[in-house]
């Protein structure tokens, strides 16, 4: 099984904007995308979104810790439970493409043979198409390689397997350059498809990173004869955002920036002292693309149509404000799509009066596609 790109159109401003086709199996999808985020709460999971044509993309997040991975060695009914509970979140995807993001927390020394075999067969799945290399947190670059070889191995041992992809870190410019020489040496890994961890932050703030990855994938693109998707992953609009109620959204503009896809934010953000920031969750206000705090929302934000989770729904039960986000993000994923189609993406982010407030988004945002976007692949690919 393997990974098919090709480019259709490119956005002739911003050209590191671009509408890929990704095919796996025989399914099909345009980018750009909202990753749809399978749970195995019925109320939170973003699956239940597929019915307002959101699909195509379904990411199954798991965190794993030492302590569950002994268990499952040691007691096989808790892996057989492991076993199910990801393939009942895999047959929540219906027909779109399947991407596995497994986060291990290793706390301290690196694992067995054995410990890695285990990880890798809990998560070994007919129904998977993409398996994404498994995140290490804290994990030093050394010592990730070494565990990468090792998962690897297992990978390439057993059948039935997905299309294994490489998981990028945040890393130094120096470590993230000879991970990315890494993976190009593997050819049990896809080089057409990247998944990108920015840790809770957004690509304003990381512009830098950004520019590196897009960079070292340019080189993929080069080298490979293919155009490369790129998937963000734990991607927000801060880490935690100051006591304000309406903040830019920095997250969504990453369609603008070289990527195709994104997702929920997994990561948990724990601040001794929060002072003058606030951790609660923000939503999207699609006419302006600012996140309101939820006390000032409903003057502000004003929506027709037909939603699957409304404004009205948040006052009951504020959780539901990452589902009320991702339906707001994949409907503006797929308008991005069309801005791309149109060559229109540059004006349209100009209409978005929170992106144009802040001179120092659309300076970033041009500099990056400035900087780089002479070395992206022609649509003849």
């Amino acid at each position: 099984m393997e990974i098919k790109t090709r480019i259709i159109n490119e956005d002739s401003n911003l050209r590191l904007a671009r509408n890929i086709e990704i095919s796996v199996k025989s399914k099909t999808f345009l980018t750009p995308r909202r990753t749809l985020s399978a749970k195995k709460s019925r109320r939170y999971d973003e699956t239940s979104l597929r019915d307002d044509n959101l699909g195509g993309f379904v990411e199954i997040y798991n965190c794993v810790n030492r302590k569950d991975l002994q268990k499952a060695r040691e007691i096989k009914s808790y892996e057989l439970k492991k076993n199910y509970e990801f393939s009942s979140l895999l047959k929540k995807a219906g027909e779109d493409i399947t991407i596995c993001v497994i986060e291990y927390d290793l706390r301290k020394g690196l694992p067995d043979k054995g410990e890695i075999e285990l990880l890798f067969d809990l998560f070994n799945s007919r129904l998977l198409d993409i398996l994404v290399c498994p995140i290490v947190p804290k994990l030093p670059y050394k010592e990730y390689v070494k565990f990468l070889d090792e998962f690897i191995e297992a990978y390439r041992s057993t059948s039935f397997n997905a299309v294994l992809v490489p998981a990028i870190i945040p890393y130094s410019r120096i470590d993230l350059a000879k991970l990315f020489e890494y993976y190009a040496k593997k050819d049990e890994v896809s080089k057409n498809f990247i998944c990108v961890d920015f840790n809770g932050g957004n690509p304003i703030s990381q512009y830098t990173f950004v520019s590196d990855i897009i960079r070292n994938t340019q080189k993929f693109e080069r080298e490979f004869g293919e155009p490369c998707v790129r998937c963000a992953i734990n991607l927000k609009y801060g880490k935690a955002t100051k006591k304000e109620q309406i903040v830019p959204a920095k997250d969504i503009v990453i369609f603008s920036m070289g990527f195709n896809l994104f997702g929920s934010n997994h990561r948990q953000v724990v601040l001794e002292d929060v002072g003058g920031y606030e951790l609660r969750t923000k939503i999207l206000n699609r006419a302006d693309y600012g996140y309101y705090s939820l006390e000032v929302a409903e003057n502000a934000i004003k929506e027709s149509g037909n939603f699957k989770v409304k404004l009205s729904d948040l006052k009951a039960d504020p959780q539901l404000a990452k589902l009320f986000n991702a339906e707001r993000q994949g409907l503006e994923a797929i308008e991005i799509s069309t801005m791309i189609n149109e060559d229109r993406l540059y004006s349209y982010l100009q209409s978005k009066p929170r992106i144009v407030e802040n001179k120092m988004i659309f300076k970033r945002i041009s500099k990056v596609n400035k900087d780089l976007s002479q070395q992206t692949l022609s649509n003849s690919y």
